[in-house]
């Protein structure tokens, strides 16, 4: 039972800071794909799993709607030291470079539950904004090489994932993701895919919470242009 809770933990967690484009140090080569399987279907939150020849691991995509607007959501996921008051299990998280308003560097430990170690990664965390479509993406990748190997800790050594987010109504979102994991360790890959499609329900429960704290409401960003992207109607 606790290697199954330290696993629910770790994939709960790293979901919900990002999401990704381009999976780092993997050689490019053929996939296949089988289609998505539904495994999840509650509260308007559908999780869907499907597996690939490159990985041991599943594919894992989210689609739902929820209230609030992309410049909450670019707020929130903007605010890395908050992710431990806004992100389950999250026991740290520090900005490690802003290089702009739609780029960022940060570093998050999750917090494991005894004798499991706790997991660590660096994550390089973009946005981009297409005001024709009114399309938001996310994207993030674990960034090798910018934080050493931490005493008690292991790395996340695989992460990728991407979110495609657009307005439905000036207060209301559409959301699309997929992402990739390896938690790294020992963990044995039947426990991890069995739960993987089960934590990004609860995340994203979570995360519609979230979106609604009052210190991500009226925020404006640069990048983002047109009334759908920075009108909150409270």
């Amino acid at each position: 039972m606790r290697l199954s809770s330290a696993c629910f933990a770790l994939l709960l967690t790293v979901l919900c800071p990002a999401a990704s484009g381009v999976a780092a140090e993997r050689a490019p080569r053929a996939e296949t794909k089988t289609h998505w399987r539904l495994e999840t279907d509650k509260e308007g939150i559908k999780v869907y799993s499907r597996v690939s020849d490159d990985s041991r691991f599943k594919e894992i995509k989210v689609h739902c709607e929820m209230p609030g607007t992309l410049s909450q959501l670019v707020a929130m996921y903007s605010d890395v030291d908050q992710y431990p008051y806004v992100i389950s299990n999250t026991k740290s998280a520090r900005l490690l470079r802003r290089v702009s308003e739609t780029e960022l560097f940060y570093y998050l430990e999750t917090q494991m539950p005894t004798p499991v170690a706790n997991r660590d990664v660096a994550m390089r965390l973009q946005f981009s904004y297409d005001a024709a479509s009114q399309q938001l993406l996310i994207s993030t990748t674990h960034a090798a090489g910018l934080v050493p190997p931490q005493p008690g800790r292991v790395r996340v050594p695989y992460w990728s994932g991407l979110w495609t987010v657009r307005p439905l109504t000036p207060n209301r979102l559409q959301v699309d993701y997929t992402f990739r994991v390896d938690p790294g360790g020992e963990l044995p890959t039947w426990l991890v895919n069995m739960v993987a499609p089960v934590a990004p329900y609860r995340s994203f429960v979570q995360l519609r919470r979230a979106l609604q704290l009052p210190r991500y409401q009226g925020r404006s960003f640069a990048f983002l242009s047109g009334p759908a992207a920075t009108t909150s109607q409270r």
